[in-house]
């Protein structure tokens, strides 16, 4: 529907006000006169000729005018002594005498002479004389009193409830054209007869126009005027100037003493032109609406304007039939054998306002059949209900009262009977028809009851599922078996889409979905209420969606949208598309189904908690069984047992902290009797640190199968191994040594590791001498040590996880302390120097956890050894 954007609504609403004390007074004033005249009509005087407002000639004369003279063709020049000056001083002259007054006109005659007559005024005699006084008043109540008066209240609550639709301010003028149809501006004088009058005429004025603009706008813009929208300007172009005429001519007609003889000429071209343009307007009226039946862009469109065409045609057809066309083939109300036709056509009228606010104001409209096969049922139910009360009651009114109301001496059993009545007639009015009625209700409308039962047994239901797919096809299957839908859908958040992920009667499977941030999507989740989507009434949401979200709700057919939501986010949304009964969702129907939304997003959250437990849980121990996997093969690469060198013994071990590690500590076989000892550690944990790890095992291994002499070279090649297979970020501090027991030599680089330490007798050397860290430069420079060892040295190579080492409360363990454990080992041999310092270092640390791995390769040399 199209809105009005120009206005403000503090400036509508006081528009609304002047236009409501504009009509509820016209109404006011015409339905007091009516009641006066029904009252009073005895006091009331006919008009005893009828003459023309311009020309001033008379043209009627009736029987007290032409006892005093007057003739037709006599021309009025003035009343009561005063010269005329318009009908508003002849229609002050009926509004103020009396049955019996006299009026002194003044006449010209036709051949030019000037008399004057004195007419005796004589009572009306009013068509419904001789009716009953009690029928005659309720007509005034119901023709005059109660439509005109329902149909502007009508028109009042729609524009209150609307303010800002065109549509709802075209209701509002159509709805107040019954007022001046059935109560016309009355005998006032003066200012209030101008005031009434000018109401009068541009309410007429204004009703053909007003219809062609429904037309055009009502429930959507005709096709017709989007592909021509100048043709309605050459109709209500001519019908707007026309008007700029009419008003002035009225107004002279009424206090000017009417036009001059060019003017009137010319008003009369311009009413026929009116009368035209008001016929064409009606016709395409008519037009507009079965072009609309056929091309309407929503069946609710197409429903509102059947029901629309069936309103209109009974009201307006009734208001036509009976007080227009009959009253010309002398079939009128005002003929007491037709009395009752007033009445059926003002019953029949109703059908049109009342259809009017219905199709504006209700968001989704019924069928005519449905809306005629609910009310008749339901009318024809509750009006055998009253009769059934009304008999029961006579029967025992009969039975009990009557008796008693014969006798002049009433007996005990008498009153008895008059207390059982009024016991009986109390029982009915408090407590069985009130049963009475909600078995009714029940009986003709069990399909919302049970709606109701079953739509909260499914909001318990949904509490005990925890697979997501068995509770989606419960949860759709149940509400569209329950309020008889067709088309419903199920979208389940996936990142950043809401995905289709159940549906009936809706086709496009897992590609239909609704992005996170759509226009519908902010709104549920802002408001945390449904979406209503009326396309031809839209709310600001749907007028902010893109054209893929509206895309997308076509395809799903889509009138209902309802969040499911989680506690901390919204876990996906339910489309409902329209009901087989073409009823709208009522409130308790979103009542009830937002329940069954809350707990099914409820549900849905705990199965998809139940489900990433379940998955984390599988997923830890498929985890837990590649590290022991992993572990299993990296000790693999450790040495598996220490080889005899001698003169001295070897032993290391490795405590990784993620059950895989990046330390590592290595023993080859170098020929000709050399050991290589190697320590390493990556940099990072965990398993990307055991593959680098092992990578460097590779590279270490394959460059001394050719018996290398110069380690610095041999720490050269290895950099640049493992700097190409590694990532930049990637690196290795690393420590290799040559050990010949032959000559106790023993040849060292140091790639950034921390000193090994050669422990003889109080002193303690550090082996620093080497270059950086592997892998982190392409190249670099390394420089080898070279010293002989002692017998009852002690050669210490480790990890900075031993000498890191922390407590509880963060304290290092350090190089020192593990120099101490080392010298309180002294004199044995090289593991039990190793389980001395791990001892140590446990102790230290006293079950804080390990924060990184923990490698240790001693070498010890006997004592007394050549």
């Amino acid at each position: 529907m199209m809105k009005p954007k120009r206005f403000s609504p503090n400036l509508l609403r006081a528009l609304l006000g002047l236009y409501i004390v504009a009509s509820v007074s016209y109404w006011v004033a015409g339905a007091v006169d009516a009641w006066q005249m029904t009252v009073h009509w005895d006091q009331r005087v006919r008009a005893p000729l009828v003459y023309d407002d311009d020309s001033h000639v008379i043209s009627t004369v009736e029987k007290e005018a032409a006892t005093a003279g007057v003739t037709k063709g006599d021309r009025i020049e003035g009343l009561n002594g005063t010269p005329y000056s318009g009908e508003a001083q002849w229609d002050a002259v009926l509004a103020e005498d009396h049955p019996g007054d006299t009026v002194d006109v003044e006449l010209q005659l036709p051949n030019g002479s000037l008399r004057s007559a004195t007419i005796t005024l004589t009572r009306i005699t009013p068509y419904w004389l001789g009716t009953s006084s009690v029928l005659r008043y309720w007509e005034q109540f119901l023709i005059i009193g109660f439509l005109p008066l329902a149909c502007l209240a009508i028109g009042y609550w729609v524009v209150l409830v609307k303010p800002m639709e065109r549509n709802a301010w075209l209701l509002l003028i159509l709805l107040t054209f019954p007022s001046v149809l059935f109560v016309n501006p009355g005998l006032a004088t003066g200012t209030p007869l101008l005031l009434r009058t000018f109401w009068y005429q541009l309410m007429q004025y204004l009703g053909s126009p007003t219809l062609l603009l429904f037309g055009i706008y009502f429930p959507e813009r005709s096709r017709i005027d989007t592909r021509l929208p100048w043709l309605k300007w050459l109709i209500l172009g001519p019908l707007a100037l026309a008007g700029i005429f009419l008003f002035p001519y009225l107004y002279s007609g009424y206090f000017l003493a009417g036009a001059g003889p060019h003017l009137a000429r010319a008003a009369n071209v311009i009413g026929s032109t009116i009368n035209f343009l008001n016929l064409l307007c009606v016709i395409l009226y008519l037009v507009l609406t079965l072009d609309k039946l056929r091309s309407a862009s929503t069946e609710d469109a197409r429903r509102r304007l059947r029901v629309l065409t069936t309103g209109m045609s009974l009201g307006m057809g009734a208001l036509l039939i009976v007080f227009v066309l009959l009253p010309h083939f002398g079939i009128s109300g005002h003929d007491r054998k037709y009395y009752w036709l007033q009445w059926l056509g003002a019953v029949l009228f109703m059908f049109a306002p009342l259809t009017l606010a219905y199709v504006v104001l209700v968001q989704r409209a019924m069928d005519v059949r449905v809306l005629l096969r609910m009310g008749t049922r339901y009318a024809l139910a509750r009006a055998t209900l009253w009769v059934l009360q009304a008999a029961l009651l006579a029967a025992v009114g009969v039975l009990l009262l009557l008796p008693a109301l014969h006798k002049r001496q009433p007996q005990p059993f008498d009153i008895f009977g008059v207390i059982v009545f009024g016991a009986l007639l109390l029982a009915l009015r408090l407590g069985v028809q009130k049963r009475l009625q909600h078995w009714l209700d029940r009986k003709f409308f069990r399909e919302a009851f049970d709606a109701e039962q079953m739509l909260n047994d499914l909001s318990d239901e949904v509490r005990r599922f925890t697979e997501t797919q068995p509770l989606l096809e419960t949860v759709a299957r149940r509400i569209a078996d329950t309020l008889h839908i067709d088309q419903i859908a199920l979208l389940l958040r996936r990142g950043e889409y809401f995905q289709l992920q159940q549906s009936i009667g809706v086709s496009g499977g897992g590609t239909l979905t609704l992005p996170a941030q759509s226009s519908a999507v902010r709104f549920m989740v802002n408001s945390n209420e449904p979406a209503r989507l009326y396309r031809n009434d839209p709310d600001a949401w749907y007028l902010m969606a893109g054209t893929a979200e509206r895309r997308a709700l076509d395809m799903l057919n889509a009138e209902l949208l309802l969040p499911l939501p989680g506690r901390n986010r919204l876990m996906g949304v339910m489309a409902l598309g329209p009901r087989r009964s073409e009823a709208a969702y009522s409130g308790s129907d979103l009542k009830i189904l937002q329940a069954v939304a809350s707990q099914t997003g409820l549900a849905l959250e705990i199965s998809e908690l139940a489900h990433s437990l379940a998955s984390e849980a599988a997923q830890r121990e498929r985890f837990n069984r590649e590290m022991e996997i992993a572990r299993e093969v990296q000790e693999r690469l450790f040495p598996q047992y220490m080889p005899e060198i001698p003169g001295a013994t070897l032993a290391g071990e490795c405590r990784p902290a993620l059950g895989v590690g990046g330390d590592y500590y290595d023993v080859i076989d170098l020929g000709d009797g050399r050991v290589g000892l190697a320590v390493g550690d990556v940099s990072g944990k965990g398993i990307s640190a055991a593959l680098l790890m092992a990578s460097l095992r590779a590279s270490l291994r394959g460059i001394t199968l050719d018996n290398p002499r110069d380690f610095a070279n041999l720490m050269h090649k290895v950099n640049r191994l493992v700097y190409e297979a590694s990532a930049s970020n990637r690196y290795a501090t690393f420590f290799f040594a040559s050990y010949d027991p032959k000559t106790r030599r023993l040849e060292c680089v140091n790639a950034g590791h921390n000193p090994p330490v050669l422990l003889r007798g109080a002193q303690a050397i550090r082996l620093e001498t080497g270059g950086p860290v592997v892998g982190l430069l392409p190249t670099a420079p390394y420089t080898e040590q070279s010293l002989t060892l002692e017998p009852g040295d002690l050669l210490l190579l480790y990890t900075d996880g031993i000498s890191e080492a922390m407590t509880h409360d963060q304290e290092e363990w350090e190089e020192e302390r593990m120099i101490a454990a080392a010298r309180s080992a002294t004199g044995k041999s090289a593991c039990d120097v190793m389980r001395a310092i791990f001892h140590a270092v446990d102790a230290f640390t006293a079950g804080a956890p390990q924060h990184d791995d923990m490698t240790m390769l001693v070498l010890k040399l006997e004592e007394g050894g050549s």
